[in-house]
């Protein structure tokens, strides 16, 4: 009970919210209280003066007053205000005790001066002490303890001085003084509690403001950044693209819009596993937001690849200049703790408004030419010009006449021999597709192979060539094996792998004769579902080679783990191995490597007797190439098993009528 009444005249230290509400509505109020204090008590002292005497007329209500003047300045000045929580806490305290003191001298004083003058004179204190009472508790509503302090030392000494003179009136007034305090107190405390409410409800609004406000910076962070570079995202790239565009179509300026590639960032990734790759990631998005003398915007496209939108003139120099500066950071060695890691960059670049207005013709050309820059120059810049402009034409011609095609009809093999050099004889032959269309003619395997790569039809491609594949070797004799190659996308296809499969079973050929051809760069492409392909189709009987050795990512790393059973040694080592020594070196190293590995090794390209010579002479007895015949129609391979392989120069070129 004690500490009941106790926290009714108490600042609650737990809230500092609602003491810092409080402290604000008072310094808004209380100086009305010491304005009315100052008044009321002028006017008692004025209609007493003649009566009594100038200690209670003139002395007191002058120091009074003054007390209310020092105390009514503070209070104005605190209105603009902030103070912490615990100034706060202290100031309302001490205003309880001020309250409480100057309640105390406000009876007195009144008291003390009720004897002096007539009735009218006694009226005027008693409505003096009553309606300054009800005043100041007024006043103080946002401060109970204050109020309740006030109300106890002035109430209740009036009360009882009143109901002891014996006049009816005024026991009357002091009965009315009590009920109507009584109803003050109590509307107060109902007033308070709400006004306590309200200072809750406002903080949980505020806090739920702020969390609505941090959980929408977040969610814009969350939207327009990337989570692991902390770059700027594919959304807010487009965006940022957009405004770009419209601005310097407004302001007649240029833009480059380029894209950036790393190259061999896949093999890096799938070798030495993702956090490897996701550092190299970061670090390389560190590098290129070094950029300090460019107007420039950057962000993550998404895997390996970044964009940026240029502010430059219009000559396309400046945007070859940053794309080459670009790719010079982004070459130099990585380490990544333990790990030290080598990768270049190719940037493709296309120009607002000479290559196009819009975002999306800007992205694909800078596409495009980000593509004939990993094709051409590994490590470099390519703007998109003109004559990219009309590959392109010939690349959508190409496509629109693929998707068009039919394929059962326009699709063929052609085979190219390989040979045992040792022996003297064909071992097996290579599959190379051919397209012949009624609308764009004789498409090079390079076109149209990349063209279906890129539109997703390579598939769709791969089925019907397969199909013609195995029906070939259907008619050839059992001992005679044939290579058959798959993309990136097909090793990456888990439908493709089940087609081969069951086309396989259905044919009926042994999976021994079937040999599959990958290149290093379509394994790399997507390493894990590559290895588990190859894998299946191993398990199947076929076997698997391992194309254009050493132009890749060649590295014993991903060899070892690969199921491979041949390897073909790159042309660009044969064309110069009986004139260089580095280059014999290399395809010695290879051939070794090969045989540590217990599989054997294959060179294509062997163009000249030379070249067939040195190759032998290290080793290396299976062959491929122009040397010992050119890729034929599967109608021909018959005359091939005719033909007795000899050693000498004039006999040794396998000719096709």
């Amino acid at each position: 009970m004690f500490k009941k009444i106790k926290s009714l005249f108490s600042v609650p230290t737990n809230k500092p919210d609602l003491a810092l509400s409080q402290l604000l509505a008072l310094s808004k109020q209380i100086p009305l209280l010491y304005f009315l204090l100052i008044s009321n008590t002028a006017f008692v002292a004025y209609t007493h003066f003649a009566f009594a005497p100038l200690f209670l007329t003139v002395y007191m209500p002058t120091a009074f007053s003054s007390i209310c003047i020092v105390r009514l300045v503070s209070w104005w000045k605190m209105r603009h205000a902030t103070p912490s929580a615990d100034k706060a806490a202290q100031r309302l305290r001490s205003t309880v005790y001020i309250s409480a003191g100057f309640g105390l001298l406000m009876s007195a004083w009144g008291l003390t001066i009720f004897p002096y003058g007539g009735p009218e004179e006694k009226a005027h204190v008693a409505f003096f002490m009553a309606i300054t009472t009800i005043a100041c508790i007024f006043c103080l509503t946002h401060l109970r303890a204050a109020a309740l302090a006030l109300a106890l030392v002035t109430v209740i000494p009036f009360a009882i001085h009143f109901a002891l003179l014996g006049s009816t009136v005024m026991t009357a007034v002091a009965i009315n003084m009590v009920l109507v305090s009584s109803v003050m107190i109590y509307t107060l405390s109902i007033h308070f509690g709400e006004f306590n409410t309200m200072v809750e409800q406002k903080v949980n609004l505020e806090k739920t403001y702020i969390e609505s406000v941090r959980l929408s910076n977040e969610n814009h962070k969350f939207a327009n950044l990337d989570s692991l570079t902390g770059m700027p995202n594919r959304r807010r790239f487009f965006a940022e693209l957009g405004a770009a565009i419209s601005g310097a179509e407004r302001n007649k300026k240029a833009l480059a819009v380029g894209l950036i590639d790393l190259d061999g960032f896949k093999a890096v990734n799938d070798l030495y596993g993702h956090s490897i790759g996701d550092a190299l990631l970061v670090e390389a998005s560190k590098r290129m937001q070094t950029h300090k003398n460019w107007s420039v915007f950057m962000a993550r496209l998404g895997g390996d690849e970044f964009g940026f939108i240029l502010q430059c003139d219009h000559h396309a120099q400046s945007a070859i200049k940053f794309g080459r500066e670009l790719c010079e950071i982004l070459r130099l060695q990585y380490v990544l703790g333990d790990f030290s890691a080598d990768v270049s960059a190719s940037c493709g670049v296309a120009m607002f408004p000479d290559n196009g207005k819009t975002a999306e013709k800007l992205l694909e050309y800078a596409d495009y030419a980000l593509y004939q820059a990993k094709a051409e120059a590994t490590g470099g810049t390519v703007v998109f010009t003109p004559k990219h402009h009309e590959q392109l034409r010939f690349v959508h011609q190409i496509n629109q006449a693929l998707r068009n095609a039919d394929l059962v009809k326009e699709l063929s093999l052609d085979f190219q021999p390989i040979i045992d050099k040792a022996k003297g004889k064909i071992v097996s032959f290579e599959a190379l597709a051919r397209w012949n269309s009624p609308i764009v003619g004789q498409v090079p395997p390079a076109t149209f192979i990349v063209t279906a790569e890129r539109s997703n039809l390579i598939d769709k491609l791969t089925y019907v060539l397969f199909d013609k594949f195995l029906s070939h070797l259907a008619e050839w004799p059992e001992h005679i094996t044939a290579s058959f190659n798959l993309s990136a996308r097909n090793l990456a296809s888990p439908e493709t792998a089940l087609h081969i499969l069951a086309a396989v079973q259905k044919s009926g050929i042994a999976p021994k004769r079937i040999v599959f051809e990958v290149t290093e760069t379509a394994v790399m492409a997507d390493f894990d579902r590559a290895l588990k392909t190859l894998t299946l189709l191993r398990n199947l009987g076929a076997s698997i080679a391992l194309d254009d050795f050493g132009t890749g990512y060649s590295s014993l790393g991903y060899v070892h783990r690969l199921p491979l059973d041949k390897i073909k040694i790159d042309r660009e080592f044969i064309l110069e191995i009986h004139q260089s020594e580095k280059a014999k070196n290399i395809v010695r190293t290879v051939v070794d490597m090969c045989r540590n590995l217990g599989v054997p090794c294959i060179a294509e390209g062997v163009e000249t007797e030379a070249q067939a010579q040195a190759v032998q002479g290290i080793g290396c007895t299976l062959m491929q190439g122009y040397f010992f015949g050119r890729p034929v129609p599967a109608c021909e391979i018959g005359k091939l098993f005719e033909l007795e392989f000899v050693t000498k120069r004039q006999k040794n070129r396998l000719r096709i009528a």
